[in-house]
């Protein structure tokens, strides 16, 4: 499906397109036999829907439901990240990457054909005839190239609980990334003491040490179990960082990986998929690295979960990612978290504003 019917599950997204398509917006009102946060979600996005010119609407979703009832039950490829698409199909005929791009969402079609080395790119055929491929080939051609990669995990049916950051959007992970890594810098901080943080902060940007400063304070007022593995963290990567918005993605990121200890073993290598290649190999050497530490007990990752669906709802509210997210039934391991955020954060820094933050470059480092 396209991303556009993110956080709906596949069924949701079908009821919602042959309910506009049979009946238009006079049939919106069934969705409330739904129940709550399906029925809210599928209304969301039936509004939306409903405000995109019919002349561009009706062809949109009359193309969805053909995609869904041809690629129905493929591993769900079109959230992988475009850079490990890219990956796959080094060594592909120029025929067989243009019979895969045209089962994708434009999104991820654009980004990839930007990266395609330029000789391979001159040689896709045209548009118009890659069209005209049989239906059937692409299907097939797409299970063979989906065969490369971990099935994507589904929505959760009745809320969201932690394993549903998957279904965050590239630019919302990166967020949300960024402010958890001001948490776990500031639990690190707390504990190590105000010499370190100051001399930190004297090869920081003025801006990104007030933040830092901000996280500090609020992780002193919070209950926070992992600060052993926040250290060690910190230890070991802060003599490497050269980018100041690197340094607190990977923060992020490390908080992230301890957090999916919880999870089923298929849900690392999808999330792995979802972020870029280089971010993606370091989400899987922190992983190794928190699978190591004997103070990340159970209780300690189940309260780590519940503080990344706090940050969430934080976010959303701030209009930091969209406001849907806040809007969700969120799913705690301590139903005490359910009335709201708790987790004493980082304020409001800067990264709620502006621009989407740049995924992390440079050399990965294994940290933890």
């Amino acid at each position: 499906m396209h991303p556009f019917f993110q956080p709906l599950s596949d069924r949701e997204a079908m009821l919602l397109l042959t309910t506009l398509t049979v009946g238009g917006s006079a049939e919106v009102g069934i969705f409330d036999f739904l129940s709550a946060p399906a029925r809210d979600r599928a209304k969301e996005k039936a509004q939306a829907l409903l405000q995109i010119p019919s002349e561009k609407r009706v062809p949109f979703m009359v193309h969805e439901i053909r995609e869904a009832l041809s690629f129905k039950g493929l591993r769900g490829v079109e959230r992988v990240d475009p850079s490990w698409i890219l990956q796959a199909m080094k060594g592909e005929n120029p025929r067989v990457v243009a019979t895969i791009l045209i089962s994708l969402p434009a999104p991820s079609v654009r980004s990839i054909l930007k990266r395609l080395p330029s000789g391979i790119r001159t040689k896709l055929p045209p548009k118009e005839e890659a069209k005209r491929i049989p239906i059937d080939l692409v299907r097939s051609v797409r299970q063979i190239f989906e065969s490369r990669f971990h099935s994507m995990p589904a929505p959760t049916p009745n809320g969201f609980a932690f394993r549903d950051v998957i279904q965050l959007d590239r630019a919302e992970i990166y967020r949300l990334m960024r402010d958890l890594g001001l948490i776990e810098l500031g639990q690190a901080f707390v504990a190590v003491g105000k010499m370190a943080l100051a001399e930190l902060c004297r090869r920081l940007p003025r801006d990104k040490a007030e933040e830092l400063i901000l996280a500090v304070r609020a992780a002193s007022r919070a209950d926070a179990p992992d600060v052993k593995s926040a250290q060690r963290f910190l230890s070991r990567i802060v003599p490497n960082f050269t980018d100041t918005e690197e340094f607190f993605q990977k923060s992020g990121l490390w908080r992230l990986a301890k957090a999916s200890l919880l999870e089923p073993a298929e849900f690392r290598p999808g999330f792995k998929q979802r972020l870029p290649r280089e971010a993606g190999q370091l989400y899987e050497q922190y992983l190794e690295k928190a699978a190591e530490m004997d103070t990340l007990t159970e209780d300690v990752l189940k309260g780590l979960q519940d503080s990344v669906l706090l940050r969430i709802q934080d976010l959303a509210r701030r209009g930091v990612i969209l406001p849907r997210w806040g809007e969700v039934q969120m799913i705690f391991h301590n139903p005490q978290n359910a009335g709201g955020p708790k987790d004493p954060g980082p304020g409001a820094p800067a990264a709620g504003g502006g621009s989407a933050p740049e995924p992390m470059g440079g050399t990965p480092s294994a940290g933890g």
